[in-house]
């Protein structure tokens, strides 16, 4: 089983971009780079769905948990914001016989590109890559198969309050042709598909540092 601590090579090629992304935003003059933390909605969009006994289920929504940092670079009015955080999301199937917690762990790896609508208000949208660290149902006899899609895009807005910013976006996974049959505890077998889980995700993010230029895309004031 995957754990936070279990890192494999291309989250640790992920975060090595990132920091020399961060390297090369330094030398220019508006930038910035932060941490976030927040939560997350699963919503299903027919993405987890479990076909049993003749019946099919789709998972319920729940909430999840997500943290990571970023680093932003203005030009003007539009920005580039490439981000890295751990995400966890769930949904639940209620089985007739007893009801079964789907979760699912991963990295994800947005790009994202806004621009800078009203002073403290940006709008964003882009691609992510996603690497899944663990997918767990409850239950069942073996191990779920990472086998769903790892591209994702995400669109959404952020209000900044100086060092502060609100956070609210969508998370949309591509959807893929795999399944795999399941085997329960108790003797069913069912079929499982994909296991995407698109989600809702809100955060408050906390610029560390940045630029200390004496103008910013903001109206002539850094954050410090």
């Amino acid at each position: 089983m995957n754990t936070f601590f279990q890192l494999n090579p291309r989250i640790i090629i992920a975060v090595i971009l990132l920091s020399v992304l961060s390297s090369h935003a330094v030398k220019s003059q508006k930038y910035s780079i932060g941490v976030k933390a927040g939560v997350n909605y699963s919503l299903n969009d027919n993405g987890s769905e479990v076909l049993r006994n003749a019946v099919q289920y789709s998972a319920e929504s729940d909430f999840g948990y997500q943290a990571g940092a970023f680093l932003e670079m203005s030009f003007g009015k539009w920005l580039l914001r490439p981000e890295v955080f751990l995400n966890k999301t769930s949904g639940k199937f209620e089985f007739q016989e007893s009801p079964s917690t789907y979760s699912l762990e991963k990295f994800s790896l947005p790009l994202l590109f806004g621009y800078n609508v009203l002073e403290s208000l940006d709008v964003y949208a882009g691609p992510a890559y996603q690497f899944i660290l663990n997918k767990e149902m409850e239950n069942t006899r073996e191990p779920l198969l990472d086998d769903h899609s790892n591209l994702a895009a995400q669109i959404g807005f952020k209000i900044s309050f100086n060092r502060l910013e609100l956070d609210l976006r969508y998370d949309f996974t591509f959807p893929s042709e795999d399944f795999q049959i399941v085997n329960y505890n108790n003797g069913n077998r069912a079929y499982f598909d994909e296991g995407r889980l698109n989600q809702v995700l809100l955060s408050l993010n906390y610029k560390i540092f940045g630029s200390n230029s004496s103008s910013t895309r903001r109206g002539g004031s850094c954050y410090f």
